[in-house]
Parts: C-alpha cells; structure tokens; sequence
C-alpha cells in the first residue's frame, strides 16, 4: 500500500497495519473519532502520515516494546501496557514498530479530537492567550482521567447506535482536559520543531549525552547539540 504524507483522520487507521473491529460512525461522532484496532504482535518499520487534528492511541490489551523515530533520527523505545497513551498533535510524517512481549492480543484505540472543540476549549483554558495555546506531544504515558474518559467512550463505541449527547459531553471533557494537562502558550508552544515534538528532543539529547565524546564534539562545533539543547 501507498502511504501518503498527510491524510485524514477517516483514513488514518488504514494505514496503522491493523484490523478495524469498531469504527464511529453517523452524527454523534462530528466532535470525535474513534476506532478500535486489533494490531499484530510483531511489526517491523511502518511509515505513518500526519493528520491535522490531534489525536490519542489508547492500549487497551497487550504489552509492547515500541520504538518511534522521526526524519531517520534514531529509534525512541518504550514499554506500553494496557492503560498506555500516546498524544500526538500533529507535525511530519513518521516511523513505528513494535514487538509484543506478551501473549495478551495487542488492542488500541484511537481517538481524534476535531480542531474546533479542540479551539474551544483551548479558548477556555487559555483566555486572551488561546491564538499561541496548542497541545504538546507526549509518549507512553499513564493518565486515570483519560483511562476513564475514554472507557466511557470505548463502551459506547461498542453499542453500535451511540447517543449524539453522550458523545458530545464525553467530547468536551476531553478537550478540556487536553487543554488543561497538556497545552501551552507562548513562546514554549512556538518554540518546538513541527516535526520534532519536545519529549523527543529531550530524549535524543540523553542519547547524544551516552555517546563518544569525539563524536559530541564534533556535533557541537556545527552547532547541532546546543540547538538541540536550547529547544528542549
């Protein structure tokens, strides 16, 4: 298969090398999406698109050693469990894989949130400031809230005729509490590379700290380290 650049939220799940067993659909779902994916254990380099809208994956079943990297930097390695999320907001395409270090079937859901509830409650969270407010990225992490906000979700999803005022409500819950625990503005949320989210930076200047220092030297007579340091 083909993977485009940059593609939809609709079509995103396609290209994540799994099996869609629910998927949102219909009016309740206009502020949110959401699908339910059956992953294979083992998966070796696969190339995903970036999206416009911010969007989480949930491990729902499973535990995985899974690596993230960025424009062929090196590889970013993490545990996940059930219960691990990823926030991504955006920025360059990017590369995944994983291995399973268990037998539990690895499951995850993926949530988009649509850019004008995400706007809203930016707006509320940040104030006169909202216009430099954005999300920033984070990886394998653990938040109770979300677990029980998305559960809530995930159960719906799961009944098949979902109610448009549940979803809404859920929806907004979770657009504030993005806004609240993992936005910013100001300069912190201009001063990151689109395509290199903060967490990473901070990670790959731990890595070039374990390196050779001739090697370190080097980087940094061309500036590279340091650049990395100051945007971190």
């Amino acid at each position: 298969m083909s993977i485009p650049e940059t593609t939809s939220a609709e079509a995103f799940w396609r290209y994540a090398g799994g099996e869609c067993l629910f998927e949102s659909r219909g009016e309740a779902w206009r502020d949110i999406k959401a699908w339910i994916t059956a992953l294979p254990p083992t998966v070796e380099t696969l190339h995903l698109p970036s999206v416009s809208e911010p969007f989480l994956a949930w491990t729902t079943s499973g535990e995985v050693d899974f690596q993230e990297r960025e424009d062929g930097q090196p590889w970013i390695t993490n545990r996940i469990r059930k219960g691990s999320f990823f926030l991504t907001t955006g920025g360059a395409p990017y590369d995944v894989r994983w291995r399973a270090v268990s037998d539990e079937p690895f499951e995850t859901m993926l949530v988009f949130v649509e850019l004008p509830i995400l706007q809203r409650a930016l707006e509320e969270v940040f104030g006169d400031d909202a216009a430099d407010a954005r999300l920033r990225d984070a990886s394998a992490f653990n938040d109770e809230a979300l677990n029980s906000l998305l559960g809530l979700l995930r159960e719906e999803l799961m009944r098949g005729q979902a109610s448009p005022l549940f979803v809404e409500a859920i929806a907004q819950a979770i657009a504030i509490h993005l806004a609240r625990e993992y936005g910013e503005a100001g300069e912190a949320s201009h001063g990151r590379s689109p395509s290199l989210p903060g967490h990473k930076l901070r990670q790959l200047t731990d890595w070039m700290d374990a390196q050779d220092p001739k090697v370190l030297a080097e980087l940094r007579t061309l500036g590279v380290g340091e650049e990395w340091r100051r945007r971190s």
